[in-house]
């Protein structure tokens, strides 16, 4: 090892052995004015500043989900909410105690810390409170729990449970295009039901923005999904769910592209097919004629068939997971920065302009809008 490498390591033992001392400790300051300490022990896929603290560490230091916090590193004081899920506009900061993480994180959401805050493993965190409760009522509506388990959901036919449904908006052919949660990935216990859902609706080709061809290796996939897979009709393209990075786009744009040389009927999805589909489904059905309300009406069912909310009974709930997760990809599709301009949008139009603008000629998207809208 290199006199580099070991000062490195001996940085990052004495960080740790400094965390030890300090963080999240119960003294009688601690309880009058939480903070704690700790360092970046990693980063994630995501580009998220992973903690060796856990959020059991958090609330014992005095925090709790839906406070304000601020991080500084560096010198670097960042403000920003504490929540337990990805609860804030594309690029905005939180601290997040992701139920699957094994710890707290820090990240823009969607997009990653900027190259000022990467490559700071080691480096001590310095977590302070700024507003008691000041996120509260966002997290107390928007921290939803969903289950993995068919029996759950008793009133949920078995493609409802998979969020596998065909999309009826605008011009788009009925079963032209389908939308569903991974046919492939077993991780939230409905790859078998998808696969059915696809199987019996005959589903050709499939674009799957969630994996890597290492991934799709690794699986053990259901009977038609496979055959899917062996039969070349599975068009990869892993994104990361925010529309306004480069790399989003231009693998998004070479996906649609090759799209309409597959034949139909085709299906998007992600993992749970909410997000990352939800996005390029809108974009589709926009392309296609669809108004704002179908938009937006299509959206909200993967909430109604995950956790059971829909906008008749929790309209002020769908309102805000409208505003906060949909309404932020529509404006940069619609080149707008006005939310209220959104239900007056001519969106063939607007999203054809966005086509162009990244790289898609005028026929290749007329041979897009094609095979969604023509019986074949």
């Amino acid at each position: 090892m290199t006199t580099k490498y070991s000062a490195k390591v001996l940085f990052i033992l004495l960080a740790g052995l400094l965390v030890l001392v300090t963080s999240c400790s119960d003294d009688d300051k601690v309880k009058d004015a939480p903070l704690c300490q700790g360092i970046i022990s990693s980063y994630n896929e995501f580009g998220a500043a992973m903690l060796n603290l856990t959020e059991a560490d958090m609330t014992e230091a005095g925090f709790t989900l839906g406070d304000v916090i601020s991080i500084t590193v560096d010198g670097t004081e960042i403000i920003m909410p504490y929540y337990d899920g990805f609860y804030t506009r594309n690029a905005e900061y939180l601290c997040v105690a992701y139920p699957s993480y094994p710890s707290v994180c820090f990240t823009a959401n969607n997009v990653g810390l900027p190259e000022s805050l990467r490559g700071l493993e080691g480096h001590a965190v310095t977590i302070r409170m700024k507003e008691k409760g000041g996120c509260l009522d966002v997290q107390q509506a928007l921290s939803m729990k969903y289950s993995n388990y068919r029996e759950d959901y008793p009133d949920l036919s078995d493609a409802e449970f998979a969020n596998a449904r065909a999309v009826i908006a605008g011009n788009i052919a009925y079963g032209m295009l389908h939308r569903c949660s991974s046919p492939f990935s077993n991780d939230i216990n409905r790859a078998s039901y998808v696969s059915e859902y696809l199987e019996r609706e005959q589903v050709h080709t499939v674009l799957n923005l969630a994996d890597t061809e290492e991934n799709m290796q690794a699986y053990d996939m259901p009977p038609y999904s496979r055959t899917l897979w062996q039969g070349g009709n599975v068009i990869l393209c892993p994104l990361k769910a925010d529309p306004t990075a480069d790399d989003y786009n231009n693998r998004l744009i070479a996906a649609l592209k090759e799209l309409p040389s597959h034949p139909a009927p085709y299906v998007v999805h992600c993992m749970e097919g909410k997000d990352r589909t939800g996005y390029v489904c809108a974009l589709l059905e926009g392309l296609c004629g669809a108004t704002y309300e179908e938009i937006v009406a299509d959206y909200l069912i993967t909430y109604a068939n995950y956790y059971h909310i829909t906008p008749e009974e929790n309209p002020d709930l769908c309102n805000s997971l409208v505003s906060l997760r949909l309404n932020t990809c529509l404006m940069y599709y619609a080149g707008v920065d006005d939310e209220s301009l959104l239900p007056d949008i001519d969106y063939a139009k607007a999203f054809s302009d966005y086509l162009l603008s990244h790289g898609m000629t005028l026929q290749q998207i007329d041979a897009l809008v094609q095979a969604l809208t023509v019986n074949q």
